[in-house]
């Protein structure tokens, strides 16, 4: 018999959270995106699995308009994860109807590099091209990262979702479309560390937590670089996770050699499984980032093409 896409309704998903459990840090991404609905802390994404209560894969489907006020950024592009431990299993759910629209762009975030070939083999069977941001994952326990002391003159605070929502923006090189409102709705929802100059109120740094489980968009304005701020926001943001009883967790750029040293000087280990940040496009790289807003520095990153 064809296992069958279910929708999991709220009362299902701590059923959902001890399956993905067993298999982390592989589904980390969607286990702690479930995690934060049932605390109350996150709202709107939906969870759609393949089969239940026997479950052979789960993925994020679409957030509706009224469910959440960043939909926007989930939406245009569809932006989702998915996770199976099984290859063929994941297939399935991908071409499931209606779980997908495979002829428009798509965003697989933080899925598992053991998924990479399903994901590549559907990409270029709908005519697609991919590009993708393979990323390692990083982690620490409290044992890991001690509190840092704060430089005189500075002073750390969370950050306002309505003066800091476009700090984050300008400072953060990855964003897209609809990101404000991401950004925003994450410091309305989850803690958020910025280091404030006492003298004139300037923001030189800051990290913001994530839906997902992780910290993320890490910022050190360019003069108040080679102090160590980075190292002094991240073990603080930590702190938040430990208390919580959670390890600190992020994904990084595999290739990003200055951030993988500052996160491993700063107290976290690389977890051995690895990650990809998964784009399918029918258009061009090019068209693609202009198409969704991308900031100019992926289009520096493009290979120059031929007079």
């Amino acid at each position: 018999m064809t296992p069958t896409l279910h929708r999991v309704t709220t009362d299902e998903l701590p059923a959902l959270k001890d399956w993905l459990e067993k298999y982390l840090p592989e589904s980390r991404k969607i286990f702690f995106t479930v995690l934060e609905t049932i605390r109350g802390r996150w709202q709107g994404t939906v969870f759609y699995t393949l089969g239940w209560p026997d479950i052979l894969a789960v993925g994020e489907g679409l957030i509706g308009l009224e469910d959440s006020p960043c939909a926007l950024y989930f939406r245009d592009p569809r932006t989702t994860s998915i996770y199976s431990p099984s290859l063929d299993h994941a297939e399935t759910l991908l071409l499931y109807p209606g779980f997908l629209d495979w002829k428009q762009p798509i965003i697989f975030q933080a899925v598992t590099r053991k998924l990479r070939p399903v994901l590549q083999k559907l990409s270029t069977q709908m005519g697609g091209n991919q590009t993708i941001y393979p990323n390692i994952m990083v982690e620490a326990t409290e044992d890991d990262m001690p509190e840092r002391p704060v430089p005189e003159g500075f002073e750390l605070r969370p950050l306002d979702p309505d003066k800091h929502t476009d700090v984050v923006l300008t400072n953060w090189p990855h964003g897209r479309r609809h990101t404000d409102l991401f950004i925003k709705e994450l410091l309305r929802r989850f803690p958020s560390i910025g280091l404030f100059n006492k003298e004139d109120g300037e923001c030189v740094g800051a990290e913001i937590r994530y839906e997902s489980g992780s910290l993320g968009m890490l910022f050190v304005k360019e003069k108040f670089r080679g102090k160590g701020f980075g190292k002094l926001i991240s073990s603080t943001l930590s702190q938040s996770f430990f208390r919580e009883g959670d390890s600190s967790v992020g994904w990084v750029i595999e290739s990003n050699e200055s951030s993988v040293r500052m996160h491993t000087g700063c107290g976290y280990k690389i977890i051995k499984d690895k990650f990809d940040y998964f784009i399918h496009h029918m258009e061009t790289q090019k068209a693609y980032y202009k198409r969704f807003g991308y900031g100019q520095h992926f289009f520096n990153e493009l290979p120059k093409e031929r007079e």
